[in-house]
């Protein structure tokens, strides 16, 4: 792990983000999306900056500008110029494997360019009130300065945008989770064309994986679909007529076997007119419609 280490550490960028109101900086994370200068990171870090440091891997201290932000997907671009021409190298999309090794390099506490390492716990993960996101589940130990920074595999290439932290009970530890890359990559370049990724409609509704017991309870022999939990007032699911409740199983023709795949769905989703979302609605099925 300390040759992956050696080579994700050369695109991950430490950020001390200056705010009003606060005497210290606070500590962040980031790493390079390309050779051009662009950096990604979590938007949460960024909460009302004024003044942006980037530290690079050669010590260098150099201004960064924000070019946008998501806060639905908390997926945030900064620019240096001029670029390092650092070019990072990205894991495939997908190729992560539950138990596989990985590595996040960070600042926590402040603490430059450190590295924690654990196993990939679980993919796909979608809680329901993250909306369009969902996350990769590791072991990893993640604290204040790791957020935005990268997860690498064990070859030191980019898995994804590590996030946040799961408390347990009492302050017990938790699980790790990270936003995948190819997500990163797409909300950036959302981004970087649109100046947001606003562009993109949002269906509004909060869903999640059916629990296994209510489906049970409900006659169902099987937990497929995104149940949805709620209908905000004013949102496309309303106009859909979406209900709390529903469970989606199909999307413009893609199945929707899990909330990570309703998900996926979304972030594909391009043109309110002609939508069509398929549910299960009690013991009968319906087709909604945009027109």
């Amino acid at each position: 792990m300390a040759d992956a280490f050696q080579r994700g550490a050369a695109w991950s960028v430490g950020l001390y983000i200056y705010a009003a109101g606060e005497d210290e900086p606070r500590v962040g994370a980031g790493f390079f999306l390309d050779a051009q200068g662009r950096i990604a990171t979590a938007a949460h870090v960024l909460a009302d900056a004024q003044q942006i440091i980037a530290a690079l891997p050669d010590r260098r201290l150099v201004a960064a500008t924000v070019e946008g932000q998501d806060a639905t997907t908390d997926i945030a671009v900064l620019r240096i110029t001029p670029a390092p021409g650092v070019q990072p190298v990205f894991a495939a999309p997908g190729s992560v494997r539950v138990g596989d090794w990985v590595l996040a390099v960070g600042e926590p506490f402040g603490l430059e360019r450190s590295a924690s390492a654990g196993i990939v716990s679980g993919k796909d993960r979608h809680f329901g009130d993250d909306g369009e996101l969902m996350f990769i589940q590791s072991d990893v130990a993640l604290n204040p300065g790791n957020s935005g920074g990268p997860l690498l595999d064990a070859t030191g290439a980019i898995v994804g945008m590590n996030a946040r932290t799961i408390v347990g009970p009492a302050g017990t530890p938790g699980a790790s989770l990270a936003i995948a890359i190819d997500l990163v990559q797409q909300i950036a370049d959302e981004i970087q064309r649109d100046g947001s990724a606003s562009a993109r409609p949002r269906l509004g509704a909060l869903f999640d994986d059916v629990p296994p017991l209510a489906a049970w309870q409900a006659g169902r022999r099987d937990a497929s679909g995104a149940l949805v939990l709620s209908v905000p007032k004013g949102s496309l699911a309303e106009r859909l007529q979406l209900k709390a409740g529903d469970v989606i199983t199909a999307m413009n023709g893609r199945p929707v076997g899990s909330a990570a795949d309703l998900v996926t769905a979304l972030l594909a989703w391009r043109a309110v007119h002609g939508t069509r979302i398929q549910v299960q609605r009690g013991t009968q099925a319906h087709t909604l419609a945009l027109d």
